[in-house]
């Protein structure tokens, strides 16, 4: 019991140093993304920090002279810090995808996103047990075909919409972008762990259905920004291509998987 106090008192000390660090880290590499990818790839991951920045320098400064509603206030801003440190998993791997982020710099970045929440978990009374964020493993993409092509997908597409006429940002081109972030997320959630359970096996399909299902909300949403943006027959075909290509992929992805994890308990 006094070792788990002790381990709790250093959590109190270091998790507004540890964040400091995660915060100037995740900085330095948002304000290096160039500025019309900005609004598509950092938003979402600036917000969140600043709401977390916000949070933890409350649980250091609040006052409150009933200590019983002091720290009913602090485990509320520690679970809220928990909660969005382990969203920042989806902008993160949209991110690093798009820009084809280097494997150090991705390390790096888990690695005090982990350490943060695993303080902010110890300062708790009873612990949850929360996943360890993983880098986008390089390794893996290019060697899966589905993978490999939705990774491709996934870029050119903000490639164009980020090349794309601006006037169309807030409309059509937010939906395609949220569309296919939705799809390669989905697909990255399901090949995180070969299922070896019933339940693991369901999740995996679950995820690549909703996979599928997003590519296929993206197919009507493309053909009506291909008359937006008057492309080519030449890129409409590329696109176009990539992206029925992968829904085939994905759903012959399914079929097999029934064949070889259907049995799991």
């Amino acid at each position: 019991m006094a070792v788990l106090r002790s381990k709790r008192k250093i959590a109190q000390t270091e998790f507004e140093n540890t964040f400091m660090k995660l915060y100037q880290f995740s900085m330095r590499h948002t304000t290096a993304v160039p500025k019309r990818r900005k609004k598509w790839l950092c938003r979402n991951i600036d917000e969140r920090m600043n709401l977390i920045y916000k949070d933890i320098m409350a649980m250091n400064d609040c006052y409150n002279p009933d200590a019983t509603q002091k720290a009913k206030y602090i485990a509320d801003l520690n679970e809220a810090c928990i909660h969005r440190l382990v969203e920042l998993e989806k902008p993160l791997m949209v991110l690093w995808n798009v820009q084809s982020a280097e494997t150090k710099h991705m390390a790096a970045w888990v690695e005090l996103l982990n350490r943060e929440i695993f303080l902010l978990n110890l300062m708790r009374e009873s612990k949850v047990s929360v996943p360890e964020m993983a880098i986008l493993d390089w390794r893996a993409v290019n060697s899966v075909k589905f993978l490999k092509n939705m990774s491709e997908l996934h870029r050119y597409t903000h490639s164009k919409v980020t090349n794309a006429n601006i006037d169309y940002d807030a409309t059509q081109g937010s939906l395609l972008i949220e569309l296919v972030n939705d799809a390669f997320y989905y697909l990255i959630l399901a090949n995180k762990k070969i299922p070896t359970t019933r339940k693991q096996y369901e999740n995996r399909r679950d995820n690549i259905s909703r996979s599928i299902s997003c590519l296929k909300a993206l197919n009507r949403e493309m053909l009506f920004y291909f008359n937006l943006m008057q492309y080519s027959e030449r890129v409409m075909n590329e696109w176009t291509s990539m992206l029925t290509q992968e829904i085939k992929m994905l759903s012959a992805l399914q079929k097999s998987d029934r064949e070889r994890f259907e049995s799991l308990k």
